[in-house]
């Protein structure tokens, strides 16, 4: 997957398990077991990349489909997992989650708020490290076969399930 900060990666992901048997590979969980006190800073580290890795390959070659619960923020990285899945003999789809910059602000203003009351899990990202973490987001490009959802459109799912199930049934 690849989107803004607070995008709706992990909601569209549970979304996608809720209706599909898929496999659910957290960054956020890899990085609380590798490095339980990481900062926002030490979240996107190469050991939580190259566990993502290993494990996407091993559930590949068990014949379990999976999904990265990450922002794959770079091509480099998203050929990369595309190879590893390839190399099982898996069949690798990026989806991009199309949310304007404002909408995503919006949400991560709540997201913060919920972060600050013990509501929700996940750092605070400010204004600044939002920013960054928008400029240093790679979008995808044609060349980069993709599914597009839309995640401030509730109807975009509907879309977007058919062509999983597909993909999910070899089709």
């Amino acid at each position: 997957m690849v989107g803004l900060p607070v995008s709706g990666k992990t909601t569209l992901i549970h979304k996608l398990t809720d209706k599909f048997p898929l496999t659910i590979l957290s960054e956020e969980d890899m990085s609380a077991f590798l490095s339980p006190g990481a900062t926002i800073f030490q979240r996107n580290s190469p050991e939580v990349f190259q566990l993502a890795l290993k494990t996407i390959e091993l559930l590949v070659r068990m014949d379990k489909a999976c999904i990265y619960d990450a922002n794959v923020k770079t091509m480099e990285q998203r050929k990369l997992i595309k190879q590893v899945v390839e190399d099982a003999g898996g069949s690798y789809t990026l989806i991009y989650l199309n949310c304007s910059k404002e909408g995503c602000y919006k949400r991560l203003q709540k997201h913060n708020l919920a972060v600050e009351g013990g509501e929700a899990k996940g750092f605070i990202l400010n204004k600044d490290l939002f920013e960054f973490e928008t400029s240093s987001t790679d979008l995808p490009t044609t060349e980069e076969a993709h599914l597009v959802y839309n995640s401030e459109d509730p109807e975009s799912s509907y879309q977007l399930f058919p062509q999983v199930e597909k993909i999910i049934n070899g089709k």
